[in-house]
């Protein structure tokens, strides 16, 4: 019999914390994730390994990032809120620390498309790739840098150099779907030095727009 107090909103957000450990997006205590729910903005401990998190450990706050409820919030619980200040549409926004991720972008240099295009599912989800610089992490230049990107653009993603990536989502499943796509392509640019053979920029154009007309 499940607990009254049960909630299905930390109960989904647990299950994605645990499938991102799971898929390898983020190790140790590494990688923080947010969400909007009916009982507030759900965010993920300080602390604690996603592959550990129980509902009872899950935090709550307010628009502002006033606990309501659970522990200490992740330290980069001000990007989490400022991204989704500016998108109205997002109710995800999931930050992963996958090795490959944070390899390839030590071999690229910041700037608004730094990651090839050499996948349809990198190019439909999340081409031209932007990367800002490295930024200590929940400081206000990383929360400034993460919440001005998303704010000028409709991107779902954006890479962080030496730290990690950043996609946001209509919902859990989307955030995952484009984190995989960009985790894929990385390794591709990895595993073939950094020279792969890339999808022309007519055949670019072509699936973006089968993206757009979706």
């Amino acid at each position: 019999m499940k607990d009254k107090n049960q909630s299905p909103a930390k109960e989904a957000f647990c299950r994605f914390c645990h499938l991102l450990y799971q898929n390898k997006l983020v190790s140790g205590v590494g990688g923080n994730l947010s969400a909007r729910s009916p009982e507030g903005i759900l965010l993920t401990p300080t602390g604690y390994s996603l592959r550990d998190i129980r509902e009872d450990m899950v935090a709550t706050v307010d628009e502002k990032g006033s606990l309501l409820d659970g522990p200490k919030p992740t330290k980069d619980m001000e990007m989490h809120l400022g991204i989704l200040r500016v998108r109205a549409e997002v109710n995800v926004v999931c930050h992963v620390h996958g090795a490959d991720l944070i390899a390839a972008s030590c071999m690229m240099h910041p700037g608004p498309d730094v990651l090839p295009a050499v996948t349809p599912g990198f190019v439909y989800y999340a081409h031209p790739l932007t990367m800002i610089p490295f930024m200590v992490p929940g400081s206000n230049a990383l929360t400034d840098a993460a919440t001005a990107h998303f704010s000028k653009t409709s991107s779902l993603a954006l890479l962080m150099q030496n730290h990690g990536l950043v996609t946001v989502g209509k919902d859990f499943d989307e955030a995952l779907n484009i984190a995989e796509e960009i985790d894929e392509a990385v390794k591709i640019f990895i595993h073939t030095n950094g020279s792969p053979s890339t999808i022309s920029s007519k055949e670019v154009m072509e699936i973006k727009k089968l993206r757009d007309h979706t």
